[in-house]
């Protein structure tokens, strides 16, 4: 003789194994709330920051040669041949005079050099260029860290119960009571 069951699966929100089937038996009668709970699983969603990388920031130096353009000037010593005349203006730095053929003379500065065996030494002036290096800002670099966002989708499977109704065939009826009725209650009727 087979007893009436429901098959249900419990299903516990936290437990992600397999459960083996429970049977479970009610008797709607005895029962009064007439209720049954079917339990069903939602995820429930945990975000963890963590760092992932580092990153190292240094500075280093690189070198690099350039040409940089300047104009310099410099003295050169001209020797130009003027025969005397009586009232020459003297404007040229350095002129020969050749007053007598055998001895001639030099107007430096306006001053008369007469050539002799001794030499006559002239400074000849000239520029040359220094470079001095100057350290200044040449950038500035600003850094901070930024929050990017973006949807990704997690699989997740999730489990529900249902209600199963299933119909049991008996091979004989079970008597669960039996009332008696007194022969006066009971009404004959005849044909």
């Amino acid at each position: 003789m087979k007893n009436p069951m429901i098959n249900t699966n419990v299903l516990h929100p936290q437990d992600t194994h397999t459960h083996d089937n429970i049977v479970k038996t009610v008797d709607f009668r005895e029962d009064t709330n007439n209720t049954l709970e079917l339990l069903a699983e939602r995820p429930q969603v945990q975000i963890e920051r963590f760092v992932k990388d580092n990153i190292k920031l240094s500075k280093k130096i690189i070198s690099q040669t350039v040409n940089v353009p300047v104009t310099l000037n410099q003295e050169v010593l001209v020797i130009e041949h003027v025969f005397a005349q009586p009232n020459a203006p003297h404007d040229n730095l350095v002129s020969v005079v050749t007053n007598n053929v055998n001895v001639p003379q030099l107007m430096v500065n306006g001053q008369a050099i007469t050539l002799g065996d001794t030499p006559i030494e002239i400074p000849l002036l000239q520029q040359i260029a220094k470079v001095n290096i100057e350290t200044i800002v040449a950038e500035k670099v600003q850094l901070m860290t930024q929050n990017v966002s973006h949807e990704t989708q997690i699989p997740v499977t999730l489990r529900h119960e249902e209600l199963v109704t299933e119909k049991v065939e008996y091979d004989e009826p079970t008597v669960l009571a039996t009332t008696h009725i007194p022969p006066e209650d009971v009404n004959l009727v005849s044909k």
